[in-house]
């Protein structure tokens, strides 16, 4: 795993965990989208090297293994993450900003770990 990896996931949990404490809204789905925010740029980063030695060739080349297992994963984490805050906002469970914004970026770790260190 790359340290500029761990270090815009460190930062952009940070970033977004600052951000979702001072948030004055009381909306779930602002704190996943912050939580999905945070873990995001890193997961971009660990995609976006996956991918680059492919772009060298003047040859059309399929995405590598891992590209799509990853994007597979993030697509799939942030469908079960919605799917699960829209099903407990439905049966009238009150949930705690906290735990939207965990919901948040842990929909992506899988997809980001996937990238960054081929999991």
């Amino acid at each position: 795993m790359s340290h500029a990896a761990l270090i815009i996931a460190g930062a952009g949990i940070l970033a977004s965990g600052a951000a979702a404490f001072y948030l004055k809204s009381r909306a779930p789905r602002h704190y996943w989208l912050l939580g999905l925010a945070g873990l995001f740029p890193a997961w971009l980063w660990a995609f976006l090297t996956l991918i680059e030695p492919a772009t060298r060739s003047a040859v059309e080349v399929p995405l590598p293994p891992r590209a799509l297992f990853s994007s597979s994963a993030g697509l799939l984490g942030v469908i079960a993450t919605d799917y699960l805050l829209r099903t407990l906002a439905k049966s009238g469970r009150v949930l705690k900003p906290f735990t939207c914004w965990m919901m948040g970026w842990i929909a992506l770790v899988p997809a980001w770990l996937i990238a960054a260190t081929g999991l």
